[in-house]
């Protein structure tokens, strides 16, 4: 099953709840099969990789991130710098016969995100 989201990549995310509650970071990628999403620098784990000189790739310990459910992170508003909800509005067509732009709104400020 596919889900929909509001996030798209680049934004600032804010981690509602789970071990790493309170960390920001930028969304990486986004699963929708899984429902999860990848946030820099949150929810790092450590791989041990074993040395492989047939592709001279050196042995250690690798940190990287794992996914986050989608429904335990909030965008974080460019303009008023909480955690909120996004809803979305409709921009009228532009005065140089342009398509109509649907945009996402912070609901706290009412500012465009997408801007």
């Amino acid at each position: 099953m596919s889900f929909k989201t509001s996030f798209k990549t680049g934004d600032r995310l804010y981690v509602l709840s789970g071990t790493h509650e309170g960390k920001i970071g930028l969304l990486k990628r986004f699963f929708p099969k899984k429902n999860q999403v990848l946030v820099e620098g949150v929810n790092m784990c450590t791989r041990h990789t074993k040395a492989n000189p047939g592709k001279n790739e050196a042995g250690g310990r690798i940190r990287k991130e794992k996914p986050l459910d989608i429904s335990n992170v909030a965008l974080i508003c460019p303009r008023c710098t909480d955690p909120t909800w996004i809803r979305y509005e409709v921009l009228p067509p532009s005065e140089e016969g342009g398509k109509k732009r649907k945009v996402r709104v912070c609901k706290r400020c009412k500012a465009h995100i997408d801007d």
